[in-house]
This record gives structure tokens, sequence and C-alpha cells, in this order.
């Protein structure tokens, strides 16, 4: 059985959806991405190798399935090369990027004396790392990009995957032409997947109100960044953040979805179809509504 088939098949086993992303490709001596955006134009592709890969995913994270019959049809027949991508609506993943110095910032954690459970832990193919938990079942935890905020709960190049995200799992191809690979000491056949330790909980938790969700004001510096610079990964994720923001600041649903939506074209790149966009909305709305809801009855 091909060997990206089987990692698929294995994250579907413990719940988790995936969902196909595009891969690198060979061209006159060089990678490129697969979605072949690199032909249209100087900006070319800003997510090389690490976006979904539109003609089986046309919804995004909402194409990502834990269907067998889906996932064997897609790395089995339609598209074998194709990278994966594992949604970590059910994980808490530590992303470390050295080049934005998470090397730094590790260090000082580990000199505070933090300990990380004994879990499962990737080697990206960029020369990072995810080290990988189960998410708490009483805490919602939101993705972030530590670029994105002015102070880090993890410090600088310490970004997390969970609600509303998904990672590059092995052994999908980097567009350097590295492979992501599980590491020796932290492979799942002989690694059991640890629940996320307290203190990291309490780290995520505390920049968002106390159980994960995105409450109060976004702070200033914050939302400028957010509204005004391009966002070239994860676009669901960050209008996601923002629709949750205007939601819980009493936005009428028809003017989140104008807003958005143009927000979307003008800052997203690639901007994802309207359509996903609505979708993302829906959901968001729907579960505020049952926030408002729960908290009615108490």
């Amino acid at each position: 059985m091909q060997q990206t088939l089987a990692t698929a098949l294995a994250f579907a086993r413990h719940g988790l959806a995936v969902l196909p992303l595009n891969w690198p490709v060979e061209e006159n001596g060089r990678l490129v991405c697969s979605c072949g955006r690199h032909k249209r134009g100087p900006e070319g592709c800003t997510s090389p190798a690490k976006h979904p890969f539109g003609k089986l995913a046309p919804n995004g994270l909402l194409s990502a399935t834990t269907e067998s019959g889906i996932i064997k049809s897609w790395w089995g027949l339609q598209c074998r090369e194709a990278n994966l991508g594992v949604t970590t609506d059910r994980l808490v993943v530590v992303d470390f990027d050295p080049r934005h110095g998470s090397d730094e910032s590790l260090a000082a954690l580990d000199k505070a004396g933090v300990e990380w459970s004994h879990s499962w832990r990737v080697l990206t193919g960029g020369g990072g790392e995810h080290r990988i938990f189960a998410a708490p079942n009483d805490v919602v935890i939101a993705s972030f990009a530590a670029e994105q905020i002015d102070a880090p709960p993890l410090g600088r190049g310490i970004d997390i995957r969970a609600r509303g995200g998904y990672i590059i799992a092995p052994p999908s191809r980097h567009i350097n032409g590295r492979s992501y690979c599980w590491s020796v000491h932290h492979h799942p056949s002989d690694t059991a997947l640890a629940v996320a330790p307290d203190w990291l909980v309490e780290k995520l938790t505390a920049r968002c109100g106390g159980n994960g969700a995105s409450r109060g004001p976004v702070p200033s510096a914050e939302w400028e960044r957010i509204v005004s610079a391009p966002v070239t990964e994860y676009q669901d994720m960050a209008i996601a953040r923002l629709a949750d923001h205007l939601f819980r600041r009493w936005c009428d649903i028809n003017v989140v979805i104008a807003l958005l939506c143009a927000w979307n074209a003008q800052r997203c790149v690639p901007p994802l179809a309207e359509h996903e966009v609505i979708k993302i909305l829906e959901r968001i709305a729907a579960s505020e509504a049952r926030r408002l809801n729960e908290e009615d009855a108490r």
C-alpha cells in the first residue's frame, strides 16, 4: 500500500480528518507548486505545496474527511502524489520554525522548566518540528501564527495549529524537495498520542480569556495587522477568527458576509471561493448561536 495512503488512513482511524494538498513538481530544473500559479504572474503561489488541491478539495478544510473510501480514491486512484493535510480541530500542534526564532523561544521555555509530554513529533521539510498532542476535551484552543500577534504565548517562531487549522503530515514533500518525516523516538507506531500538557493549555488559553475561544476585542495593533497584511496561508483560519470577533460584537450576519467577502478578495492570496467564505461564516454563526443559548440556559 502506498505510504501516503496508509498514513492518511491511519490518521482517519484516529478520528482526524485528512485532505489532499498540492505538491512539488519539477519544471525547468526547479521545484514549483503543482497548482501552476507561478505561471499566472509575478506573485506566483504564496504557499507552495501547502494549500488544498482544488480539484479534490474544492472547499478547503471543509472537504476533509475520515471516510476510508474517499481517502482510498484520493491517494489510491486519483492523485497518489498529493501531499497529505491533517485537520487539527482535535489536536494541539506546536509548530516550531527556526527561520523565525523558534530555537531561542524553545531554549527560553526549557530554561523555565516546562516539561513536554512524550507524544508524536514530526520533522518538517522546512527544517522545523511539529509536536503533536490531543486537545483536552473541556477546552477549545484556537490556531494562530506567532507573527500575527504582538506577544506570542510561546515566543517568536512558535505557531499553534488547533481548532480551524491543519498541518502537513509525513510523507509529504516540502517545496525544497525534502520530505516530512516522523521523529525516530516519537513515531505513532510506538508512541501514544498524549493530551496537551497542563502548562501548555494554560498558556494558550490565557490569551483567549480562559477557555480557548476568542473573547473580548482583539488588541488594536493585532487587529490592524490581521485586516491589512496579506494572508498567504490558512486563509480559512483567518476568516473564521475575524468572523468570530465580529459576531461577538453583535454584527448582523449579512454585514459580516459583505465585509469578509470583500476582505477575502483584497487580502487573501489566493482568495478563497466566495461559497467557501460563506460556509465558514455560517459555521461560526451557528457556533456563536449555540454559545449564546448555553449562556441563556445557565
